[in-house]
């Protein structure tokens, strides 16, 4: 592979200039060699950021990674990393979310379309989107109710990230934790239990996880007897 020294300028301009070369080998060369200069190659960010919408979904992929070597100068790309989640091809969705994810607070702009990125027809997106939620963190409240809604996934890893991400989410998640013990789905008031259970301010759920020991699915009754358990030792 390629590489250009640290203190040499003109060699780094001009492999920013390939990524806007008619050749598409070019362009994904000159990604290929940004990407692996990280935070030294930070003036290429927006330019890296047009790649996103590159014609060559190689380019596009790598454009993604190598946003996501940048450090905290890739905050400059939220928009087109934003945009890149809609893009049509799963790794491109992937990796955009994971820079954002990367990015934490400072991808707060991209929380809408994290959101509808629980949704994606891809389980490693939906997976991916969940994690950069809880890298955002407690500044994107809006996305708890969503993330609540994705402990209902079928895919088992995929509810482990999600409770991850609301974990994260801190105080502002127990309102709606508390809310969640009265689903619909069983799978949403077995996993609010036991988050519950976890959270500095889980005994303000104390009444309703009681009320769910008499819930009619034996895993949600374990869930809360486990969550009552745990708060009532923690209590002062």
């Amino acid at each position: 592979m390629a590489t250009v020294p640290a203190d040499d300028d003109v060699l780094l301009r001009q492999w920013i200039e390939r990524l806007r070369d008619r050749d598409a080998g070019w362009r994904l060369r000159a990604v290929t060699v940004l990407g692996s200069l990280g935070p030294r190659a930070r003036s290429a960010v927006p330019v890296l950021a047009e790649r996103l919408g590159d014609p060559a979904v190689e380019v596009r992929r790598l454009a993604a990674a190598a946003l996501g070597e940048m450090g905290p100068d890739a905050r400059n790309a939220v928009p087109a990393l934003t945009r890149a989640l809609d893009d049509r091809d799963d790794v491109v969705r992937r990796r955009a979310a994971r820079t954002l994810g990367d990015l934490g607070p400072e991808a707060r702009p991209a929380v809408p379309s994290l959101i509808l990125a629980l949704r994606d027809r891809s389980s490693i997106v939906r997976r991916t989107a969940a994690a950069a939620l809880g890298e955002i963190g407690p500044v994107a409240p809006t996305a708890i109710p969503a993330l609540i809604e994705a402990l209902a996934d079928d895919d088992l890893r995929q509810s482990a990230i999600v409770a991850a991400a609301l974990v994260k989410m801190g105080a502002r998640a127990v309102p709606r934790l508390i809310e969640g013990l009265t689903h619909a789905d069983p799978r949403v008031r077995r996993h609010a239990a036991r988050l519950l259970a976890r959270s500095a301010r889980g005994g303000d759920a104390l009444p309703a996880l009681r009320r769910l020991l008499g819930d009619p699915e034996a895993p949600v009754r374990d869930a809360a007897a486990g969550a009552v358990a745990a708060l009532e030792q923690s209590a002062p």
